[in-house]
């Protein structure tokens, strides 16, 4: 292989950076979590460095002489200043929660319960989820002794965003996970986003009840096997979840092996997501739960 002997010239060109910052763009989502663990929007940047690289090839045209370095210029300072709008973009939203809005109150599960809302259950109890007084692994779990799993399951996984956002997919997103109506602008407050979790999470579980046989509801699905049936519908929407080979297995009395069969469920565009895989890793371990090795 022969490299060009000016090839050090290259780095002077606007098109060739072009094409460096569209590289660097490209990959700035994955970057930006390995080194800071900041879950950045990925399509904005995506948007950047396809930008990048068509203001790379267009400038590759243009002819490298005094004259046309104006154009080369501006060309590139429009690129330029297109791609860190789009980074503060991806980035804003996370950023903007984690720097100006207050954290969640945490209050107890009894102060929930004796304010009658058990969705007041907060993200500050997600990794310490209540185990319901009487859940007895042979039947289903009362609304409320489900929603005292579930709330926090669920809402550690999806995140409490206050302001809307796009999620890996590019639908606009807000609260808990909430798609439905949901457009750019939107703001909710935390009571909202928690009484709208309450609220779907019923909603979901009775779907995904609609898909499984009368065996399976009456002795296959404690608590903790429901929540997780519940958070993949939810996730992945219940026309999905409730004909999944997941939802087949656990009617046939194939729980172990339906467990395993939540976790195929890690991709989104197309490709396999870190958070998807550990959100689907929680699924199994709690669909698992109470179930002899």
């Amino acid at each position: 292989m022969h490299i060009v002997d000016n090839w050090k010239q290259l780095f002077r060109t606007y098109s060739v950076w072009s094409m460096i910052l569209g590289f660097i763009a490209f990959i700035g989502s994955e970057a930006l979590y390995l080194v800071w663990r900041i879950e950045a929007d990925p399509y904005p940047l995506g948007l950047a460095a396809l930008v990048f690289f068509v203001a790379g090839f267009v400038g590759r045209f243009i002819k490298q002489d005094a004259g046309s370095a104006p154009v080369r210029r501006t060309l590139f300072r429009l690129a330029f200043g297109f791609g860190v709008i789009m980074l503060v973009k991806s980035l804003g939203g996370a950023v903007y929660e984690d720097a100006v809005l207050p954290d969640p109150a945490p209050i107890s599960g009894e102060q929930a319960m004796r304010q009658g809302t058990p969705e007041r259950l907060t993200l500050a109890m997600a990794d310490k989820p209540m185990v319901p007084k009487a859940a007895a692994a042979s039947s289903l779990a009362s609304e409320a002794e489900f929603l005292r799993v579930a709330i926090p399951f669920v809402a550690k996984w999806e995140g409490l965003r206050l302001v809307a956002y796009r999620d890996i997919v590019g639908v606009w997103t807000i609260c808990f996970g909430e798609t439905k109506g949901v457009k750019a602008g939107d703001v909710r407050t935390q009571a909202e986003c928690e009484v709208m979790l309450a609220r779907e999470l019923i909603i979901y579980r009775n779907r995904m009840h609609g898909y499984f046989t009368a065996d399976t509801l009456r002795a296959r699905l404690p608590v903790y096997r429901d929540t997780a049936f519940t958070d993949l519908g939810y996730n992945v929407g219940t026309g999905a979840a409730g004909t999944s080979t997941a939802v087949r297995r656990l009617n046939a009395g194939l729980i172990a092996d339906s467990c395993e069969a939540i976790t195929w469920y890690n991709k989104a565009g197309g490709r396999v997501w870190r958070g998807l895989v550990l959100r689907r890793t929680d699924d199994f371990d709690y669909c698992m739960k109470g179930l002899a090795a």
